[in-house]
């Protein structure tokens, strides 16, 4: 064990963000999760040779597919196989580039992909040379894992097969010993790793569709020890094999296996090519792209991406391409989004990343509508992949949008106040790298208990309206999503309101039950309709407004600075009800002896702006 985790703290200085700029990622892991995770997957890599070796001897035509075996799971065998463009335009990515419309001159340079495939990538490729290391011992070429390391960062010798992050590098692997490499490329403090590949369903029982299974939790329990690290993962390609019963009797709904299910992976799913987007119908899926829901009924896939006649390199020789299709192919040009966005932030932030709820948030917040109905479904996710969208979030050119990271701890209230003066669409998000959860049951099929252990909500207050998350019915996976109540099993979170009319509205982001740990953190996103403004409103005078005694029992008192002349106080209660509103404030104080006990918000209007101030009422 000492030796692994020796091995696991040796920096790589092969290519690099800088050394500088990864060593304050991996100052941010928590060093007792680190041994923790180690020492769980020590224990399980013991007990899944015994189970392999074991199922081999009682099963020696099986040894014939012995490499693609990856574990033995309540007894039932899991073989992996590889999910078979790289299409800047139908995501936006062109529009980063030199010459794009953003003017931003990204490209992906500096920035380092992880990819774990089936074998070894062709890395003497004109369009590979100098860019891949071959990081194990795989000795057979692939033209899956070259045609998907091509789609992140292909040169584009040949125009037509450029990546997306087409001077970035990749370190490569095969799959076989995938989660104790993952956890030594995290350690190393790099970004991101693609997976384009996933369970054999044939043969599997009905109930590991949709499951979190052992799976699901060794890739959140990796994500959640390292929290800039994100796993990109394909959603499988099985919605047109009619010998699977769970394709004829759920029409291609709850298909996903495996870390798929994953509340921390972004999940993709598949589309055709896309030039040009004019509204949600322009985007259509593939046959082939499966569909959710998580059994516990959570938003997967999470995001769409081109996966059909994806033109790149192919490893037949150094100077070869071919076109294929699966979301094998629609997951690297997220991998390549996320460096491309990653960069672009880096260049803004010097030597800062963001945090993967940061980077997966941001993505889900972006994207481009589709499907036949308005919000995410289990389809597309939360739509097409917008990654200009994404960028102009973090330009943050006129101060029209949040791009937060933070902390809410135990029993917090979190709120912001902003403004919009012109009616428009608005849009909020959180989303948080949530602990590992349990595994689901065995041989329980549809398991609806949701998988969060901390649960954190989002609303938007305004003049007393409450306005909910997205949220699916995993029982009837082909209906709209609906925004009338808390959402209790996403670990993304969106408000979103149509025509939003101007004026003041609040994000109020809470949490149900415990944190583990007493915390969570988590990150806040927040945009208007492109072009408009969106804007903060709250005064600068916080900080010398005091509401005393807080906690309060019958009256609240209030000090306010001579200058500033209160035209209104409301009170509302944490689900922004009004339940006191007093303009004669000559007292500067209020009765609050009506009110039950609880946590409440007294808003004080001066001038068309406000702050909120947090009071106790026992």
């Amino acid at each position: 064990m000492k030796k692994i985790f020796l091995l696991l703290l040796c920096p790589s200085f092969l290519f690099s963000q800088t050394v500088s700029e990864r060593s304050s990622i991996i100052k941010s892991v928590d060093k007792n999760k680190l041994l923790d995770l180690i020492e769980n997957r020590y224990q399980d890599n013991i007990k899944q040779s015994a189970l392999i070796e074991s199922f081999l001897i009682k099963n020696s035509s099986a040894r014939k597919l012995k490499n693609s075996l990856k574990r033995i799971y309540n007894n039932i065998p899991i073989y992996y196989k590889e999910y078979n463009l790289g299409s800047s335009i139908t995501i936006g990515a062109n529009e980063l580039y030199p010459g794009g419309s953003l003017g931003l001159n990204v490209t992906g340079l500096g920035m380092v992909a992880g990819v774990w495939d089936g074998a070894k990538v062709k890395n003497t490729h004109q369009e590979l040379t100098g860019r891949v290391t071959l990081s194990d011992a795989a000795s057979t070429f692939s033209e899956h894992s070259t045609h998907v390391t091509g789609t992140i960062i292909g040169k584009g010798i040949k125009p037509t097969s450029r990546g997306i992050a087409y001077q970035a590098s990749v370190l490569s692997y095969d799959y076989a010993s995938d989660t104790d490499e993952m956890i030594s490329f995290a350690n190393k403090g790099y970004l991101v790793s693609n997976h384009s590949y996933g369970y054999t369903p044939a043969n599997l029982p009905n109930w590991l569709f949709g499951s979190y299974d052992d799976s699901s939790v060794a890739s959140d329990d990796i994500a959640f020890t390292f929290p800039y690290y994100q796993i990109v993962k394909a959603a499988g390609n099985d919605r047109e094999d009619t010998s699977l019963s769970q394709v004829n009797n759920k029409f291609g709904y709850d298909l996903l296996t495996g870390d798929a299910n994953s509340k921390n992976v972004l999940t993709v799913a598949a589309v055709q090519n896309l030039p040009l987007y004019i509204d949600s119908g322009d985007v259509i899926i593939s046959s082939f792209s499966d569909f959710g829901p998580t059994d516990d009924g959570r938003i997967k896939p999470d995001i769409s991406a081109k996966g059909v006649d994806v033109y790149s390199c192919i490893s037949s020789n150094n100077s070869s391409y071919g076109s294929l299709n699966g979301t094998s192919m629609a997951t690297p040009a997220i991998t390549g989004m996320i460096l491309l966005l990653q960069k672009h932030y880096n260049n803004l932030n010097p030597n800062k990343f963001m945090l993967s709820s940061s980077i997966r948030g941001l993505i889900c917040h972006s994207a481009r509508e589709a499907g036949n109905n308005m919000g995410p479904d289990y389809e597309f996710g939360w739509g097409l992949a917008n990654t200009m969208q994404a960028a102009e979030i973090i330009s943050n050119r006129n101060g029209n949008t949040i791009l937060d990271e933070n902390i809410l701890n135990k029993n917090q209230v979190f709120t912001k106040n902003i403004y919009i003066n012109s009616v428009q669409d608005l849009s909020v998000s959180i989303c948080w790298t949530d602990p590992a959860g349990i595994a689901n049951s065995a041989d329980v099929e549809d398991d609806r208990s949701p998988r969060l252990i901390n649960n954190l909500d989002l609303k938007i207050i305004k003049d007393g309206e409450v306005f909910y998350p997205w949220k699916l019915n995993p029982d009837d996976p082909s209906a709209a999503a609906t925004r009338d109540s808390d959402n209790e099993v996403d670990n993304i979170e969106k408000v979103q309101i149509d025509n939003a009319q101007p004026g003041t509205y609040t994000i109020q982001v809470t949490h149900k039950g415990t944190l583990k740990g007493d915390l969570q953190s988590y990150s806040l996103i927040a945009s208007g309709t492109s072009g408009l403004t969106l804007s903060s409103n709250k005064f600068d005078f916080d900080n010398n407004i005091v509401l005393y005694p807080n906690p309060v029992s019958n009256i609240l008192n209030f000090s306010v600075p001579r200058n500033i002349p209160i035209s209104a106080l409301t009170v509302f209660d944490v689900l922004g009800k009004v339940v006191n509103t007093n303009s004669q404030l000559q007292e500067n104080a209020i009765n609050v002896s009506h009110l039950a006990n609880g946590i409440y918000f007294a808003k004080f209007s001066y001038e068309g702006k406000f702050i909120l101030k947090k009071f106790i009422k026992q």
